[in-house]
């Protein structure tokens, strides 16, 4: 049996589910799912049995108790974890039944705590080399290691004897429709992940009261849901303050097979991130969503996002002004060429089939 567990993503979340898990099942392999999270997203099927605990209703802690209690009594053979906070759970089973274990790293850490650590620099790089000392801890007890960005180094795997799989975000080729420009609403945009600050949602609603000048019926289309309530107050507040109540709306996070509709139907994808220590690590998996989906798109110049063979125009990371008025270029000039080279780069380059086998190879070497 495998039993995969998270403690911070959605029943279906892209990786884990859809692509992951899926993958795993084509395999044979019997799969145990583990997720805390408020849903009623129910997967479970023939080969794998979903266990969601609910957060409003369990602390982490509690969560935690209940898979370990659940785990003790049917051990499984691996164990695939895709957060830090997993780490004592996983280790208990390594010492009492010898379950391999899967580390499966998202984010660069130490980069998360630079970034959302509201103590002083001293203090802070304190709690990053603490961290780092707990992942070299734990990292004694695992067996493989996928990551899902060529940034992300943690506490140093290779140093350590990994040879780290990577294993990115690219989308399932399923997904891939032919594009028809002229079937996309007109003057439209859409994001789509996470709502926080270090995301540069702020700067770029605050361009789109500048965009209306030129270009007056825009609108943005934001999916996601929020990292914070203080910040969902902070963005409704801007919102109206700037009169912009009819040109952007805000939408909760959807199924990940749902969002494909509206990003074909939207002519620009964006990435407003600001720059910050982990802007400058983790690659944008909507990157490769607006690719495949026929968006044009804009994007902050980050590290994350230049890498690729991509056709993108491209802004310097919180400059309001500057994003605007690259907006209304862009909708001005939509150029049909570049939409159709991005999406065949996810067709033959950045796709998830290609890393299909990785994971078929890794776990056939783990069960041996």
């Amino acid at each position: 049996m495998v039993v995969v567990i998270s403690c911070s993503h959605f029943p279906d979340d892209e990786r884990i589910y859809h692509k992951e898990i899926k993958t795993i099942l084509e395999e044979g392999y019997f799969v145990k799912y583990f997720t805390f999270a408020e849903s009623i997203i129910d997967i479970n099927d023939k080969n794998i049995i979903h266990i969601n605990y609910d957060k409003s209703e369990y602390s982490l802690k509690g969560y935690l108790k209940l898979v370990e209690d659940e785990l003790m009594n049917d051990p499984p053979k691996v164990i695939h974890i895709h957060e830090p906070e997993l780490f004592p759970l996983a280790i208990k089973l390594k010492k009492r039944f010898n379950t391999k274990i899967i580390y499966d790293v998202h984010e660069d850490y130490p980069s998360m705590i630079d970034t959302f650590s509201r103590l002083s620099n001293p203090l802070r790089n304190i709690k990053i080399r603490y961290w780092k000392l707990k992942e070299r801890h734990f990292l004694k007890y695992v067996d493989e290691i996928f990551i899902a960005s060529p940034g992300v180094a943690n506490s140093g795997f290779v140093d350590q004897g990994f040879s780290p799989i990577l294993l990115e975000n690219y989308p399932l080729k399923k997904f891939i429709k032919k594009i028809n420009i002229n079937s996309k609403k007109k003057n439209s945009l859409i994001y789509h992940g996470n709502i926080a600050p270090e995301r540069g949602i702020s700067e770029l609603i605050k361009s789109i009261s500048i965009v209306i000048k030129e270009v007056p019926d825009i609108f943005l289309s934001i999916y996601g849901g929020f990292r914070t309530r203080s910040y969902r107050k902070e963005l409704f507040k801007l919102v109206s303050s700037l009169n912009l109540d009819s040109h952007i709306a805000f939408n909760r996070h959807i199924e990940h097979e749902d969002i494909w509709e509206h990003l074909r139907e939207n002519l620009i994808g964006i990435i407003p991130f600001n720059d910050n220590p982990l802007t400058r690590v983790n690659t944008p998996t909507k990157l490769f969503e607006y690719m495949a989906a026929g968006c044009h798109i804009i994007s902050s110049s980050l590290p994350p996002v230049t890498r690729y063979d991509a056709r993108v125009n491209f802004s310097p990371p919180g400059d309001v002004s500057s994003l605007a008025s690259l907006i209304v270029t862009t909708l001005n000039n939509i150029v049909e060429d570049d939409i159709l080279y991005n999406q065949e780069k996810v067709q033959s380059i950045y796709n998830w089939e290609k890393n299909k086998n990785k994971i078929k190879e890794t776990y056939f070497k783990i069960h041996k």
